[in-house]
């Protein structure tokens, strides 16, 4: 009887796995150790094989791990798994370079073409080699070729004028060079305030991506009050930043 009851759960449980819809996935990225969130739950680091799923409709996502305001966005892909497939994607993220500035929201061209204001992102594989011309009102124009991915920082000199050229252009001269030190003061505290605004934004977004991941309540109290704390002093510097350009602002139009 024992043997008899054994057979019918054997052949109960062969019948059930034969009718499940098994698919078979794979995710490669161009970098190893990246984020995987399967229908917005997370399902592990690439390389991921061979992973069995049943068949059905998923989203798959790929976390940037250079997470950031100018950093790439994640990727999202739409799949469908057809019942005995095997499908394999490929999660491509181009790398990125930042280009900044002192003063910043320099106008950045190439071949005469607006790219942007600084700080910018560039892709570097698109832009690797080309020659870029960075412009200030104020300030002498420099050029630079990008040659590799990490972040380019360049200072632009200001203009120095002649007697001659101060009267011509007087209030060019008021503009940029009456109250010098007061404006870098203001300039300075500006672009340094808004840098920690970023800085301390990132950490938030670091601490609030651990807290949604991790099941340890401890960690999840730990990651959610520093998610606050970081989010609340990235508003004050960033609020800081913004008087400080203000005072920027009044030194110039006075």
């Amino acid at each position: 009887m024992n043997k008899l009851i054994l057979i019918i759960l054997l052949l109960s449980s062969l019948a059930w796995a034969g009718g499940q819809k098994i698919a078979h996935l794979t995710i490669y990225s161009s970098s190893d150790d990246i984020e995987i969130r399967l229908n917005s739950a997370l399902l592990g680091k690439t390389p991921i094989q061979k992973l069995s799923l049943q068949e059905g409709h998923y989203i798959i996502e790929a976390v940037n791990k250079n997470s950031g305001v100018w950093s790439a966005e994640n990727v999202t892909r739409d799949i469908f798994l057809q019942k005995g497939q095997d499908t394999t994607i490929y999660i491509h993220f181009p790398k990125m370079v930042k280009i900044n500035s002192v003063p910043y929201h320099a106008k950045l061209t190439l071949d005469d073409q607006f790219i942007g204001l600084t700080p910018a992102t560039l892709e570097y594989e698109t832009y690797r080699g080309k020659k870029f011309l960075l412009e200030k009102s104020g300030y002498k124009p420099a050029t630079f070729v990008l040659e590799n991915d990490k972040p380019q920082f360049y200072t632009l000199e200001p203009l120095v004028l002649n007697r001659n050229e101060e009267e011509k252009h007087s209030f060019s001269h008021s503009l940029f060079q009456s109250n010098l030190k007061t404006k870098f003061l203001f300039l300075t505290g500006t672009v340094v305030t808004h840098w920690l605004a970023f800085y301390l934004k990132n950490e938030a977004d670091d601490n609030f991506e651990k807290y949604s991941v991790t099941g340890n309540p401890v960690l999840m109290k730990k990651y959610w009050d520093n998610t606050q704390k970081y989010d609340r002093w990235s508003d004050i510097s960033l609020g800081v930043s913004y008087a400080l350009l203000g005072g920027l602002i009044y030194t110039v139009i006075k």
